[in-house]
């Protein structure tokens, strides 16, 4: 285990991949662990076992749909209601590009939703019983650095491509912890795990990757090092520079305030609220 992992931890997408490595380290030391996945508690009894055995975590499974908005609020009261702390939040749960577009059951552009918008308001949901020690790590991508996001068509209506849909939707979560480094109470990173051999990188590109368990460990030095400064953007495990749209302020500013009218239906008073336009 890299550095301290605190006592609470919600980890998305942690049923596969990078997400299933990450919760079998972050359990040898959690006090608790909040596994996320969408797939049905009998579908995944084993891998829950296992990682309840690889530490002392009190693990939780808890399942939702990022396709359904309506899930993601229905998971963050559920860890509310089990928790009045969360040390720690992953949010690392992805989809890749659908091979032509389409809309999530909200009507969104699906890849935006899965993988840009439910972290959002996952994140506005749980920072509310964040501490000033906590710490947010949106798992992004070295993709983002090729992606322009056009903010009058985030949904993507106008020349959509699979592999572009994924990588814009992984440097709005990079804007987004860039500007929110300077409004949450706890600190905030986003971070490209490495290219990891996964069944989301073989969906979109045709390249080998390392094991799952390296990516694993860059995420969770993005989660646990002390030195990571908040806004950071990690390439594993150097920080380094975003995407160039990223480093304007304005494009963050507007990025954030679109986004939240988006989720505005999802919001409530306890939610972080968007800045008067």
């Amino acid at each position: 285990m890299i550095g301290h992992t605190p006592g609470t931890v919600v980890l998305t997408g942690g049923t596969s991949g990078i997400g299933a490595a990450t919760a079998l380290r972050v359990a040898e030391s959690a006090q608790r662990l909040f596994v996320h996945g969408p797939e049905p508690h009998s579908a995944v009894q084993p891998l829950v076992e296992r990682i309840r055995a690889a530490g002392r975590a009190e693990v939780v499974y808890a399942q939702a749909d990022f396709d359904r908005l309506d899930d993601v609020v229905a998971l963050a009261r559920q860890v509310a209601s089990a928790t009045d702390q969360v040390d720690l939040l992953i949010n690392n749960a992805g989809r890749p590009g659908a091979a032509s577009r389409r809309c999530s059951a909200d009507g969104y552009e699906a890849t935006l939703q899965t993988n840009y918008l439910a972290a959002v308001l996952l994140t506005e949901r749980l920072v509310p019983l964040m501490p000033a020690t906590g710490r947010i790590v949106h798992v992004s991508s070295a993709t983002h650095l090729s992606a322009h996001l056009d903010l009058d068509d985030l949904q993507f209506h106008h020349g959509y491509q699979p592999a572009a849909a994924y990588a814009r939707s992984k440097l709005a979560l990079v804007a987004h912890a860039v500007r929110q480094s300077g409004h949450y109470r706890p600190g905030i990173v986003s971070v490209h795990p490495g290219v990891i051999d996964t069944r989301l990188l073989h969906a979109m590109f045709a390249v080998q990757g390392r094991n799952a368990s390296y990516g694993a460990a860059n995420v969770i030095h993005a989660a646990c090092d002390p030195g990571v400064p908040s806004g950071a953007y990690l390439d594993e495990n150097r920080v380094d520079e975003p995407a160039g749209q990223v480093r304007t302020a304005s494009l963050r500013d507007d990025l954030y305030r679109r986004t939240m009218v988006l989720l505005g239906p999802w919001l409530d008073g306890s939610a972080a609220q968007p800045d008067p336009a």
